[in-house]
């Protein structure tokens, strides 16, 4: 018997892209809206409950209600929900990726089969290649994650990070290029500990002796330096103290070195990964140095982690280490919450860890004076969700970013509706 004939449906957009916005300042941007009556959760272990909380760009009035003027603004209730920051994706290659395995849709890493001078690229700078109508993008905003410090990957030293809001479409979605340089530590050149720390500091040294040699470089009368000289231009904010050095360091051992090669270069530095970084968490908050690390990442892949453990994270809180908390990668960022979900299951308090996914991100990146919490003045991204967002049975409801709210629409959703109603496939 034939099937019978469906008519071609037309491929829809992810999601109506957001109105272009301000690339710097959104304090006035769009109308003013007033939720009200949420128990709001501001990110830096304060809660207020039957809140007021303005958004106009930025945030305005954060406070108990009855405590604000409503008049002029559009006003939602929100009573019987949970308000928080929106969730910060740290060490993620979101918008430069969008299919793994197919490099023409990959711009964080070099090419395979380039130089090996290439191992070395401060100057790469991801925000001329994020793509702002990634689908990625809007499956991630609309889990409750509204920015992401984007980092390149592979190599010494991969390149620059870029700060970012997760407005599908909007070509001003990059907020701050050159938050932070991304190197790795552990065996990321000629196959040895050894060999990355030298190469590493013989960089370093090499940047700091070109600034003060520049002219004499043009004119070909100093030695051959360890990078190309756009790359070491770009290494002088971080030798400055200006722009944190985020170091992949798993290994006790290399987490040490990361600690002594600050100290010698007098570095702002941040560990990603760090597996083994409970075995140094009294050194590590001594040096006020931020671990970013993933919570379910407790199995011992390699010899590195040969330390991993669930509890990791609230051994470094417990020790005054700024703890962050990363899901990693590009698809799956949206699973941030369930990271920190996992944190609290096993030692870390609830709204440490909730600060551990926003405000600690936001430091680690020194982007805390902007983002992180629901404060008066920080840019106005917040989640409303229908019960605690650690719990997995709970929901995102409503985005706003940038004080926008964001259609709670993806690619994902689009195709949900396109196929669940299956009868019109029936013979």
């Amino acid at each position: 018997r034939p099937r019978a004939r469906t008519r071609p449906v037309r491929p829809t957009p992810p999601a109506t892209p957001a109105a272009p916005s301000k690339p710097a300042a959104y304090a006035g941007d769009g109308e003013r809206v007033v939720l009200v009556g949420g128990e709001l959760h501001t990110g830096d272990g304060v809660i207020i409950n039957n809140s007021v909380v303005e958004l106009h760009g930025t945030f305005g009035v954060v406070a108990r209600q009855g405590d604000a003027q409503l008049s002029g603004a559009r006003v939602i209730d929100v009573t019987g929900k949970h308000l928080t920051p929106g969730f910060i994706a740290a060490d993620t290659n979101l918008g430069l990726v969008e299919i793994d395995l197919e490099d023409s849709t990959r711009d964080d890493a070099r090419a395979v089969g380039q130089p090996t001078v290439d191992l070395i690229r401060a100057g790469h700078d991801t925000s001329l290649a994020i793509h702002e109508d990634s689908s990625l993008i809007q499956i991630q905003a609309i889990e409750g994650v509204t920015s992401a410090a984007v980092t390149p990957s592979g190599g010494l030293i991969a390149g620059q990070v870029t700060w970012i809001d997760l407005l599908h479409g909007d070509a001003a979605l990059v907020h701050k290029a050159g938050v932070a340089v991304r190197a790795t530590l552990g065996r990321a050149y000629g196959g040895s500990r050894s060999a990355t720390l030298s190469k590493l500091a013989e960089t370093l040294s090499d940047a700091r002796l070109y600034q003060t040699r520049k002219p004499a470089h043009e004119r070909g009368e100093s030695r051959e330096l360890a990078a190309h000289h756009l790359d070491l231009e770009a290494l002088a904010p971080v030798l400055r103290g200006q722009t944190p050095l985020a170091l992949t360091a798993h290994r006790a051992s290399d987490i040490r070195a990361a600690l002594e090669l600050a100290r010698r270069y007098d570095l702002e530095i941040v560990i990603i990964g760090g597996t083994e970084a409970w075995k140094e968490a009294e050194a590590l908050a001594r040096a006020r140095v931020p671990v970013i690390l993933q919570p379910t990442q407790n199995l011992p892949g390699s010899l590195d982690k040969l330390g991993a453990r669930l509890d990791a994270a609230a051994l470094l809180d417990e020790a005054g280490v700024i703890v962050a908390i990363t899901a990693g990668g590009a698809h799956n960022v949206r699973n941030l919450r369930q990271e920190a979900g996992v944190a609290v299951a096993h030692g870390l308090p609830w709204e440490r860890a909730l600060t551990a996914a926003t405000l600690n991100v936001a430091r680690a990146y020194r982007m805390d004076r902007e983002y992180g919490s629901v404060t008066t003045g920080k840019v106005a991204n917040l989640v409303v969700w229908s019960g605690d967002p650690l719990e997995l049975s709970s929901q995102a409801e409503r985005v706003f970013i940038r004080g926008r709210a964001i259609p709670m629409v993806s690619r994902q959703t689009l195709l949900r509706e396109r196929y669940r109603d299956l009868s019109r496939f029936s013979p």
